[in-house]
């Protein structure tokens, strides 16, 4: 639906823009049935739908606007009268558009600019790292994080002793790989790792170890080794004979020697993708010429990693080499380093919009509606109240909302209290958060999120008050999409009905008919003689059937095939046809000889439904709209304020914006 309403209805979609000087009028300009109806609205209206540059706006520019803007109002009047924005769907859809219009609003612009630029420069670099993980439930705190930290902190505590890094790994860390790295990560950029651990990674100086830094997974001890100018990413293809863990020395042998041959192929200058499709075990990427995605460091193992990222100039191909996966050769197709900050905005931001990191711009907005509005949050009422309501079935996902004596307000935003009910109601929607953490943890999470997202609810109400521009652009989608629901059920059904569209057609046949045609018979033969003779037949009996013609002069060893079409007598198949003579037309066409023959030439011939279906719904549909609008003109008074109109039109005729 919203792609036939932006489609369909894009006369009164809208931008933003800042409204000039001749928008500043804000006394009604028109009534529809007493409703009045803002110069600034239709005003901004016009300029957002009329924006061609250096163009002077005219009178009669504007006089045709306010028609169709007359139009949209009657109709929009119409779909309210009808009730249509009260359907559940309807609300559904309108009530996503205005969550996604406000998610432009209710964010810190500065925090978002900010962590933009931090992820630029740290995309210019490389940390090579490894780690220790002490595992913790994520919705873990307060004191139930202590034994965890401490934990981290003997881990830390050993490594600065002098033990291997890798051996304290194998020895307390709970990441499942680290049987096979102890704890080694290799090299990895911005976005590779979860935001906690890429900014301590990032902070943490050459040989040094971090202090336990929280994830969601839990907490984390790490070791920088290095840092270098990024590799940026590469695209790559790759040939793979898959070699199984454990497999006998005969078995890898042959793998290699397999390999070895494909290298062989491709030396000499056999095509790489097609060998990929031959031979490659990756049966995911072998289709594709063995092509994989972009890729980063970090993003591949260590020894697939190093060869592909070696490879210097687009063409190269490896040396088959080894993985734990087999025995490969890679070839680059294409490499790219990070190019300015402007030119890679759009893909920071993305990116941004899909990692943790974006909750920090969240909570910056919080902080900041705390600082702007008079909050008061009575967490200690809260807790006391919650401790004694919370209860072990809220992790079976079975704790239902009780009975209470009391209902304490727990929060107050300006004049505007919430109270104990409205939090118990929203824990009833998230108990699942409860899952692997105690009550307490829970309460104290659970209390946080129902103010943010109280927080946030508040201030999405405020929207339309404190930004004109929201409160229009809303006003306008929930008209626009009135006036889809309307004319669907006003017009496009109708006017796809079968049995109504043959009716209209029916009534206006003579509206519909063909210009200049060309019945035209060519016949197909590879005998020269034959050839002549069927012309000369045709200009002895220009109304010969062209079965005779085929029964008389087909014969053994003479192919005669003919077919017969209609033209547009400005075809491109019966072109200069006035000039043939006696309608005859002979050419040749590789080896055969064709005879094109006009049997007769129409004009105004009445068209079949199946003819123009398209223009006759494009008319039924102009012509209900237009008995429909005749009707709403006559159901509805419209008044317009002269004067304002005329001031309105000076305004816009010699303040062009």
């Amino acid at each position: 639906m919203k792609s036939i309403i932006r489609f369909g209805l894009s006369l009164f979609i809208p931008t933003i823009l800042t409204f000039s000087a001749v928008c500043q009028v804000s006394d009604t300009l028109l009534t529809i049935n007493g409703e009045p109806i803002l110069t600034v609205e239709f005003t901004s209206l016009y300029l957002k739908n009329n924006k061609v540059s250096n163009t002077p706006i005219s009178k009669s520019d504007i006089d045709a606007y306010l028609d169709l803007f007359i139009n949209f109002k009657l109709k929009v009047q119409a779909a309210k009268d009808a009730k249509i924005g009260t359907a559940k769907s309807f609300q559904q859809e309108y009530n996503g558009y205005i969550d996604q219009l406000a998610s432009s609003y209710l964010i810190d612009k500065d925090e978002l600019s900010r962590l933009s630029h931090e992820a630029y420069q740290r995309m210019k670099e490389e940390v090579n790292a490894s780690h220790i993980l002490i595992r913790m439930p994520e919705n873990t705190s307060g004191n139930d994080t202590l034994p965890y930290y401490k934990k981290a902190m003997e881990a830390r505590t050993r490594v600065l002793s002098g033990e291997p890094f890798g051996k304290v790994a194998l020895n307390m860390s709970n990441d499942p790989s680290v049987s096979k790295n102890n704890g080694y990560l290799g090299w990895f950029s911005a976005f590779q790792m979860v935001y906690p651990f890429e900014s301590a990674a990032f902070n943490t100086p050459i040989d040094s170890v971090s202090l336990p830094i929280r994830t969601r997974f839990g907490y984390h001890i790490i070791k920088v080794h290095d840092r270098r100018p990024t590799k940026g990413q590469i695209k790559v293809a790759h040939i793979m004979v898959r070699v199984q863990p454990n497999a006998t020395p005969d078995v890898v042998e042959n793998a290699r020697e397999k390999i070895v041959e494909i290298h062989e192929k491709l030396q000499n200058g056999e095509d790489f993708a097609k060998l990929a499709k031959q031979y490659s075990d990756d049966k995911g990427t072998a289709e594709k010429g063995g092509e994989l995605p972009w890729i980063r460091s970090g993003q591949i193992i260590p020894e697939f990693e190093e060869v592909a990222f070696n490879l210097e100039n687009v063409g190269d191909i490896s040396k088959p080499f080894q993985t734990t996966f087999g025995w490969h050769i890679v070839k680059l197709i294409d490499k790219k380093l990070p190019g300015s900050y402007e030119s890679m905005l759009s893909e920071i931001k993305n990116l941004l919009s899909r990692d943790s990191r974006i909750n920090l711009v969240k909570e910056a907005y919080i902080a900041r509606l705390k600082r702007e509005y008079r909050v008061t949050e009575f967490k200690d009422v809260a807790f006391s109240q919650l401790n004694q309501l919370i209860d072990s079935t809220i992790y079976k996902d079975q704790w239902q909302i009780p009975q209470v004596k009391n209902n304490p307000i727990l929060l107050s935003i300006n004049d505007t209290n919430y109270k104990l009910s409205d939090l118990l109601n929203f824990i009833y929607i998230n108990q699942k958060k409860a899952q692997n953490i105690s009550i307490p943890s829970f309460i104290n999470n659970i209390f946080d999120a129902w103010i943010d997202k109280t927080l946030f609810d508040y201030e999405k109400h405020q929207l339309p008050l404190k930004y004109p521009e929201y409160k229009q652009l809303a006003k306008e989608y929930y008209e626009g999409m009135l006036l889809f629901e309307i004319s669907n059920q006003k017009i496009w059904t109708q006017a796809t009905d079968s049995a109504s569209l043959y009716n209209f057609f029916e009534q206006n046949r003579d509206r519909y008919k063909w210009d200049k045609r060309v019945y035209l018979t060519t016949y197909r033969t590879n005998d020269e003689k034959v050839a002549n003779k069927i012309s000369k037949m045709l200009k002895r009996k220009p109304g010969i059937a062209p079965q005779t013609i085929v029964e008389k002069l087909g014969k053994k060893g003479v192919n005669i095939n003919y077919e017969q079409n209609v033209y547009l007598s400005t075809s491109e198949e019966v072109k200069g046809f006035e000039a043939w003579p006696n309608g005859i037309n002979v050419k040749s066409e590789n080896d055969s000889i064709l005879i094109d023959h006009i049997d007769k030439v129409t004009t105004n011939e009445l068209k079949e439904l199946d003819d123009c279906r398209a223009e006759v719904v494009s008319d039924f549909q102009n012509y209900l709209e237009n008995s429909w609008l005749s009707e709403l003109k006559k159901k509805y008074v419209v008044k317009i304020d002269s004067t304002k109109y005329n001031q309105l039109i000076h305004k816009l005729t010699t303040n062009k914006n």
